[in-house]
């Protein structure tokens, strides 16, 4: 008797055991995004703590794409704290190890002249062969161009010549990395403009970050909040999330499928 009560309770174990596992699985994508934000050296997540349970880029997360490519945050005003923005000699770049999902997360920089690749290192610059979370290479139209994603760097190639590494690859639409249409401002928008200020001098630093932004367990990030902020002046200084969308297609962001919507 002993030992059939014995194996009842431990049947009744191991099913209790397999419950917590399967709520645990399909609870993944809260518990995961829980620990970043309690972990996450970012500033603006901190801010957003002391007011409101729920985090920046929970926030941003939850937005949809309303018609405008990029929307400020916080009045266009970064967030850095005076420990942030502490000049170093060299400048430096940290990037963030991927997530359980293989997924990129936020990068950090004080960007300077002195880390950027010289300019026939840029000229020849390898093809990126990382396939990022989500990619698939999808064409939007008949020239060599006309793709749907780009493998866009956090780190702009451009600031430290980082250029295969999958800590520092998303899978970016061509209009969130580089809008070409006119007066469209995507990601090199920025990115140039901190690339000029720091070309016109070594003694020219800027503190920079750049977070993709998930909803859940997509494996694309919904959009990329970016900050920029030069030392001692004020040449530089912006807060902004980018949506990771493109005019006429409708994006799946849990795997990368996409499809042309009528315009």
């Amino acid at each position: 008797m002993k030992n059939y009560r014995r194996s009842r309770s431990i049947k009744y174990l191991i099913i209790i055991v397999l419950l917590i596992g399967i709520v645990g699985y399909f609870n993944r994508g809260m518990i995961t995004q829980n620990i970043q934000s309690l972990t996450t050296h970012s500033q603006v997540t901190n801010i957003d703590i002391k007011t409101d349970e729920t985090s920046q880029p929970e926030k941003l997360a939850n937005l949809n794409f309303n018609g405008q490519s990029v929307i400020t945050v916080n009045n266009n005003q970064p967030t850095f704290s005076s420990d942030d923005l502490k000049q170093t000699k060299n400048g430096w770049q940290q990037l963030s190890s991927l997530d359980w999902l293989g997924r990129p997360q936020i990068a950090n920089a004080l960007l300077n002249k002195n880390l950027m690749p010289p300019a026939q290192k840029f000229k020849a610059r390898e093809r990126l062969t990382v396939k990022t979370p989500g990619y698939h290479a999808i064409k939007t139209g008949n020239n060599n161009t006309d793709w749907l994603y780009n493998r866009s760097h956090l780190i702009g190639y451009q600031f430290t010549g980082l250029n295969n590494e999958p800590k520092n690859l998303i899978t970016g639409t061509r209009q969130l990395n580089a809008d070409s249409r006119k007066n469209a401002e995507s990601m090199v928008t920025f990115e140039t403009e901190v690339a000029d200020y720091l070309k016109q001098s070594d003694a020219h630093f800027v503190r920079y970050q750049v977070e993709p932004i998930y909803r859940n367990v997509e494996l694309v990030p919904r959009g990329v909040h970016m900050m920029g902020q030069s030392i001692d002046d004020e040449s530089i200084r912006f807060n902004v999330y980018i949506y990771n969308v493109q005019d006429g297609w409708e994006i799946n962001y849990l795997n990368g499928d996409a499809k042309k919507v009528n315009s």
